[in-house]
């Protein structure tokens, strides 16, 4: 069983991943997902692909990430690596 503190850290991290991941495909699926757990009974509903997905965004956390007072996140490991001139 989720809490909806639990259902909204899940849906941040999705829109997280939705936002930064290069990966367009994984982009479009977290979106979706993200959208789609509006609907609090999906949780309880999820296919495998779908807890893979959720999975891979709790792996990112700590480099997607949604700054404070931001509105998009950014990807930190993008954002800290050095310009190459």
């Amino acid at each position: 069983m989720f809490t909806v503190s639990e259902i909204q850290k899940i849906k941040q991290l999705l829109r997280n991943v939705a936002e930064v991941d290069p990966d367009d495909t994984t982009a479009n699926r977290a979106s979706q997902l993200s959208v789609e757990l509006e609907m609090l009974d999906k949780i309880h509903n999820l296919t495998e692909d779908e807890k893979s997905l959720i999975q891979y965004a709790y792996s990112k956390r700590d480099q997607y990430v949604l700054k404070p007072e931001a509105r998009h996140a950014v990807n930190l490991e993008v954002e800290l690596r050095p310009r190459q001139c």
